[in-house]
């Protein structure tokens, strides 16, 4: 199917009437009625239409016509069917969207009666509602001309000439048709850069175009993903629009681990892909194209186009040769002569592909930007540089750095701010690295400031570009457990999707399983594992509990341990971490303490971390209420009239109340008095 956009000056003595008059709706009901009776003579097949009228009695058209018609043929007959003669500015392909656009025009005119009902009748209406389909993501170009001769030049400089240009000889040996009857081959491309694909893939069916093996000039991209969730009647309508021409599957995802749900998305998702590409393989060629490394990917592939033939075109390993040859003639196209240090990371015994030759070279290049071509910059360290090596900024960082403790925990968070920052600037240098998970565990009992730490976390992650949004969203089993099966995995769906470029912090993990196996718990864990292997690049899931119920919430989901990147430990405030954190609290209430009562806290907080749940931050909280609340009491029994200020807002000894534990025995009863 390809889709055309016409410029003609009518030569026929025919009046064209001016817009929004009587003459002209009975025009456009005319030219509707000749478009309607040639897309019958058709069968079916073809059909052209009026879209606007231009002074001068220029005309614009617009066709949709079968892989088999030339276009020049249908305009013929369409044109002696209105009774015009008529000289062309200029005959177009265009794209999908370009079409949509022109019919939408065709219909406000009246030049056509529903262009939804016509995209319907060509098996394209999936389309036309929606142009990226549901979870579709494609594109659309006009392939650009290049001859023989740029063609073979091209693949010997980019490196992929040793498989791709037997093939491209095949191409051009063959004798051109002038109407399709099939495709002989279709093709697998594997390369470690995208850009090599690309670049591979577009003179790939520029070759195809020149020698008549397509039809279309218009080619469609599709870009999928592990969390692709397509639809399969848009996948084929598009399949359908593409008849005569090229469809290219951009297939990003990489291997993953033999089982498992995310394993098991990767394999449904080719095996439809793959469906359709046979079911349209005649009329559609299609180029499947993955990385170098996804071997397990690539079989799968294979495994599922048994019945269509398949040419592999990978990317050349340049020796050391090769390699000092390629680099030399870039730093020549450049303007700028090789030396010794392009050469630096080469060496005799091993093999180079291209992505990682382009990386050298342009680390090279910028070099000697800084150097020699501008080299006022030679001394001027770059910003990217200084924001690896600072700390990480903001003023949430800074709230971090100040909070009282949690030594170990500062630390693991400072290390992962630095390691994800140079997971994104691999990704900027076009490194082939996997970028790895984001996902944390925070361990530590009641009051250690996990929650606090990960709102910190979260504008962190913001502040240093690591995040879009940066905010956090605190969910617990109530947020996402279901109460009937099949209710829970839409509701953590939900907030994995609220929390896109934020934090979702799930405390107190282990409530999700409880001991439940089988029930909806499993189907939240299940669900969960799967949404962060899809959402790990923008989206960081921080799993908060006691340390040893963490342990155990990791043994119920094999999937669950290998997804967290780093463990957070918070442990327990010291003593006089927790004096601190008293004097902070009671100053923020505009009360101090005397010498005495930092004597008596002194011995209540040593008693009271000798309790398994005596809660840290919570129990300082606590005792910071129940204190001015007796020292209230207090003074209201003193002669209020000779209280100064001082007796005001100071906290002593015999206001010290501490809140009553669970555990407490007799010898913690005596030490704080009680």
């Amino acid at each position: 199917m390809r889709f055309y956009r016409i410029e003609a000056t009518i030569l026929s003595d025919v009046e064209i009437p001016r817009r929004r008059t009587e003459d002209f709706y009975t025009f456009a009901d005319t030219m509707q009625s000749f478009s309607q009776s040639f897309y019958l003579k058709s069968d079916k097949k073809d059909y052209v239409f009026a879209i606007n009228t231009g002074s001068n009695k220029t005309m614009r058209f617009g066709a949709i016509i079968n892989e088999h018609s030339d276009i020049n043929k249908v305009l013929d007959k369409y044109m002696k069917l209105c009774g015009f003669k008529v000289e062309y500015d200029f005959i177009e392909e265009q794209i999908f969207d370009s079409l949509r656009v022109n019919l939408r025009m065709a219909d406000g005119a009246d030049f056509i009666n529903d262009d939804e009902e016509l995209a319907k009748g060509f098996g394209i209406l999936p389309l036309f509602e929606n142009h990226y389909g549901n979870g579709l993501d494609y594109g659309e170009s006009i392939i650009e001309a290049k001859d023989h001769e740029q063609i073979v030049k091209e693949a010997q400089a980019h490196l992929y000439s040793d498989s791709f240009l037997p093939e491209i000889e095949r191409i051009y040996a063959g004798k051109s048709l002038k109407r399709p009857i099939g495709h002989p081959v279709h093709y697998l491309v594997r390369t470690r850069s995208e850009g090599t694909r690309n670049e591979l893939s577009r003179s790939l069916i520029s070759a195809l175009y020149e020698n008549g093996r397509i039809f279309n000039k218009r080619y469609t991209y599709i870009d999928f993903y592990s969390d692709s969730n397509f639809n399969e009647n848009d996948l084929e309508a598009l399949y359908r629009s593409c008849g005569g021409g090229v469809v290219i599957i951009r297939y990003h995802s990489g291997d993953t681990k033999a089982n498992g749900p995310f394993a098991r998305n990767n394999r449904n998702s080719i095996e439809k892909i793959c469906e359709i590409a046979k079911m349209f393989c005649q009329s559609v060629l299609t180029v499947f194209w993955i990385n170098i490394d996804s071997v397990k990917t690539r079989d799968s592939f294979l495994e599922n186009l048994t019945s269509m033939p398949i040419v592999e075109i990978t990317e050349d390993m340049a020796d050391a040769e090769r390699a000092k040859v390629y680099l030399t003639e870039k730093a020549k196209d450049c303007k700028i002569k090789a030396d010794n240090k392009l050469f630096n990371n080469l060496k005799d015994d091993n093999s180079y592909h291209i992505a990682e030759l382009n990386r050298w070279f342009d680390e090279w290049y910028t070099d000697k930007l800084h150097t020699v071509v501008y080299s006022q910059y030679k001394d001027v360290k770059t910003a990217k540089a200084e924001i690896v090596k600072s700390a990480p900024k903001g003023n949430a960082a800074t709230e971090l750095r100040e909070m009282i403790g949690l030594d170990s925990a500062k630390e693991v968070i400072e290390n992962a701010v630095t390691f994800f920052k140079m997971q994104k600037l691999y990704s900027e240098k076009g490194l082939n690295v996997n970028r790895p998970s984001m996902h944390m565990i925070f361990t530590g009992n009641p009051g250690t400031a996990k929650t606090t730490v990960a709102r910190l976390f979260a504008q962190i992650m913001k502040d240093n570009g690591l995040l879009t949004k940066g905010d956090i969203f605190e969910v617990g089993r109530a947020d996402i457990v279901g109460q009937f099966v099949g209710s829970t995995a839409p509701l953590v769906k939900k907030f994995f999707k609220m929390a896109k470029g934020s934090v979702l912090f799930i405390d107190e993990a282990y409530s999700l399983v409880d001991d439940r196996n089988g029930l909806y718990g499993d189907e939240a864990i299940n669900t969960i594992v799967q949404e962060m292997e899809n959402n790990r690049d923008d989206l960081v899931v921080i799993f908060a509990g006691y340390p040893d119920k963490m342990e155990e919430f990791l043994n119920k989901n094999p999937g669950l341990r290998s997804r967290i990147a780093f463990h957070v430990n918070f442990n327990d405030y010291s003593t006089d971490e927790l004096i601190d954190i008293a004097d902070l609290m009671i100053k923020r209430t505009g009360f101090e303490f005397d010498e005495q009562a930092h004597k008596k806290l002194n011995r209540v907080f040593d008693a009271a971390r000798k309790n398994d749940d005596f809660g840290n931050g919570r129990y300082v909280r606590n005792l910071i209420e129940l204190s001015t609340l007796k020292q209230a009491s207090r003074l209201a029994k003193s002669d209020i009239d000779s209280l100064t200020d001082d007796d005001m807002q100071t906290i002593t000894a015999a206001d010290i109340a501490a809140p009553i534990l669970s555990n407490e025995d007799d010898e913690f009863s005596a030490v704080i008095g009680f």
